[in-house]
C-alpha cells in the first residue's frame, strides 16, 4: 500500500480558505456583503459618502469629515443558499449485468445556512482635535463561516459534492485602528491597520486512496477517505488607504484602496479517515517522530475603488443622494493555493513516502464589482430610506467552478432605512445576493477527483498499465460537472450614537 498517500488530501485542504470570510474591503471570491446597515442597505455604495465608524474598511479618508464622537454596533444576519446537483455520470467501476449504469444524484444544498452572528463595534472621536480623527474597531469579516453537506458515507449518490468539499468552518476577527486627516473642508485623507486573527479553519473533503493501477472510481470507491485539516492563523496585517475631495458642495470625489500584498498562512494539523473499508491506522511522521503539520498559504488579493457622489442640497440641508462605485480586484494573485508539509513521512503497513510542497491551480482571474445607491431623507432628522444594486463580474472561469464559493457572476439589490432620534440612529437593511443557474459538463469541467495512489500522473494519461480505458485524455474522474446556483439573504441591523456633534 505504498502508493496510498495522502497528497491530494493535503492539497485540496487548501480549499479551507476559499470560502473564508477576509478583509471587509473586497467583494467578490471568497467575500461578501457588509457589515453596517447603512453600507449595505445601499448595495455597498458607501466609499464616498463614508460617514459612519465603517469608513474604517471602505475608505477611511471619510472619518476626517465626521464631528465628536461616534460610537457604532451593527449585526448581520444571513441565509446562505448554495445548491449544486452533480450531472449524472456512468459508474465503469460499478458494472451491472455485464453493464455500466448511470447513476444520477439529487440537487444538494448547504445544510447550515442561516448565520446568526457577524458583528461589528467601533468607536471614532476627534478626541478634541480640530482637523485629526481616530477610530478604533473589532468585527466579524462578512462572509459564510459555515458550509456543511452529505458526506455519501452511507449512500455515495446523496453525497455527489464529496470529492469537492463535505463540510468548513472559518472564524475569524478582524481589528482595525484608523486615523483621518482633513487639512481643509473640502478634502481628506485616511488610512487603516488591520489585524486579521484566523482563529480556526476547519475544511473537510473525500478522496478516493485507491492503490490499484488503472481504477477509475467516479462515483465510490472501496478506499474512499474523509481528508480533514483543521488550523489558525493568529496575524495577517492589511493595510486600507483612501481620500476624497468635495470640488462643489453637491460632488463628492473618493479614493480607496487595500495597498499591502498580504497573505493568510494558516498553520493545521491533518487527519484521515477511512470511509468505505476499514484499512487500518496510518501514521504521520516527520524525522522519526509523530507529526501532522502542514501550513497553508493564501494570497490576498489588492483592491482599488473609485467613487463619485451627488448631494441634493436645500438651503445646506441634504435632502438625498446618488452614489456610484467602481471597484477592480487583483484575484489573480490566487493563481493557486500552496500547501506545505514541510517533508513530512506517511507510514502504511510497512510502506512509507515523502510529502513535501503541494501547489493547487486555481487560476482566478481578477474582477470589477459596480454598485450604485443612495439615501433620501423623507423626514430631515427623523427618517432616511435607502436603496441600490451591484453587479460582481466572475472571479473564475466555469470549468473551475466549485461549492466552496459561487464563481459566476452575482447580482443583487438592497433597501435600508433609518429611524433618528436625538444622538441616534437605528438602521435595518435588507440586501439580496444571486447568483443565475449555470451548468458544467463532464467534457468542460476541470476540478478532477484527488486519487492520491494513482499511478496515472503522465498526460495524455492513455498508458494502458496504469490508466483506465475510460480516462478519456483526464487524470481522474471529473467531480464538478453539474449545475451551480447560489443566494445570500442579508438582514442587518445597526446603531449608532453621535455625542458633541
Amino acid at each position: 500500500m505504498k502508493r496510498l498517500t495522502i497528497a491530494a488530501a493535503l492539497g485540496l485542504a487548501g480549499c479551507v480558505l476559499v470560502a473564508s470570510a477576509g478583509p471587509a474591503l473586497a467583494e467578490g471570491g471568497y467575500f461578501s456583503g457588509q457589515n453596517g446597515a447603512r453600507a449595505a442597505g445601499r448595495a455597498g455604495a458607501f466609499a464616498a459618502r463614508a460617514d459612519d465608524v465603517e469608513a474604517m474598511i471602505f475608505n477611511p479618508a471619510g472619518l476626517a469629515d465626521m464631528d465628536g464622537t461616534t460610537v457604532q454596533a451593527s449585526n448581520q444576519f444571513s441565509y446562505n443558499l448554495y445548491n449544486y446537483g452533480r450531472a449524472s455520470t456512468v459508474d465503469w467501476a460499478h458494472p451491472q449485468n455485464g453493464m455500466a449504469p448511470t447513476v444520477t444524484f439529487p440537487t444538494l444544498g448547504n445544510q447550515q445556512s442561516p448565520q446568526l452572528l457577524l458583528p461589528f463595534i467601533g468607536v471614532a472621536s476627534r478626541l478634541g482635535l480640530r482637523n485629526w480623527t481616530f477610530a478604533l474597531a473589532a468585527f466579524a469579516p462578512p462572509g459564510i463561516s459555515r458550509e456543511r453537506y452529505p458526506d455519501g458515507k452511507d449512500d455515495p449518490s446523496i453525497g455527489g459534492q464529496r470529492y469537492m468539499m463535505v463540510s468548513r468552518e472559518a472564524l475569524m476577527l478582524s481589528y482595525a485602528a484608523s486615523v483621518a486627516w482633513r487639512p481643509v473642508p473640502t478634502f481628506g485623507i485616511g488610512a487603516t491597520a488591520q489585524w486579521i486573527y484566523v482563529r480556526r479553519l476547519v475544511y473537510a473533503l473525500g478522496i478516493d486512496g485507491s492503490p490499484i493501477p488503472g481504477d477509475y472510481n467516479p462515483v465510490s470507491s472501496d478506499f474512499d477517505m474523509l481528508a480533514t485539516t483543521r488550523g489558525s492563523d493568529p496575524m495577517t496585517l492589511n493595510g486600507i488607504v483612501g481620500a476624497w475631495i468635495r470640488p462643489t458642495p453637491a460632488i463628492e470625489l473618493a479614493v480607496s484602496g487595500q495597498v499591502l500584498p498580504a497573505k493568510i498562512v494558516a498553520r493545521s494539523t491533518l487527519t484521515i479517515e477511512p470511509q468505505r473499508t476499514n484499512l487500518g491506522t496510518l501514521t504521520i511522521k516527520r524525522d522519526g517522530k509523530p507529526a501532522n503539520d502542514v501550513t497553508v498559504t493564501l494570497p490576498l488579493p489588492l483592491l482599488a475603488r473609485a467613487a463619485a457622489r451627488y448631494r441634493h442640497l436645500v438651503d445646506g440641508v441634504e435632502l438625498f443622494d446618488v452614489e456610484l462605485d467602481v471597484e477592480y480586484e487583483t484575484w489573480s494573485r490566487v493563481d493557486r493555493f500552496t500547501v506545505d508539509a514541510n517533508h513530512l513521512r506517511v507510514d502504511y503497513g510497512g510502506d512509507y513516502v515523502f510529502v513535501d510542497r503541494i501547489d493547487i491551480e486555481k487560476r482566478w482571474r481578477d474582477t470589477i464589482t459596480v454598485k450604485a445607491g443612495g439615501d433620501w431623507a423623507v423626514l430631515p432628522s427623523r427618517l432616511t430610506l435607502r436603496g441600490g444594486a451591484f453587479y460582481v463580474s466572475s472571479t473564475s472561469t466555469l470549468g473551475y467552478a466549485n461549492i466552496d464559493f459561487p464563481t459566476a457572476p452575482v447580482v443583487g439589490g438592497a433597501l435600508g432605512a433609518s429611524v433618528h432620534f436625538g444622538g441616534g440612529e437605528l438602521a435595518v437593511a435588507y440586501q439580496l445576493r444571486y447568483q443565475a443557474p449555470y451548468t458544467v459538463s463532464e467534457s468542460k469541467g476541470r476540478v478532477y477527483q484527488q486519487v492520491p495512489g494513482s499511478t496515472c500522473t503522465t498526460p495524455p494519461y492513455d498508458d494502458p498499465t496504469n490508466c483506465s480505458a475510460h480516462q478519456d485524455g483526464k487524470p481522474a474522474p471529473v467531480v464538478n460537472a453539474g449545475t451551480y446556483q447560489a443566494a445570500s439573504h442579508l438582514f442587518l441591523v445597526q446603531y449608532i450614537h453621535r455625542f458633541g456633534r
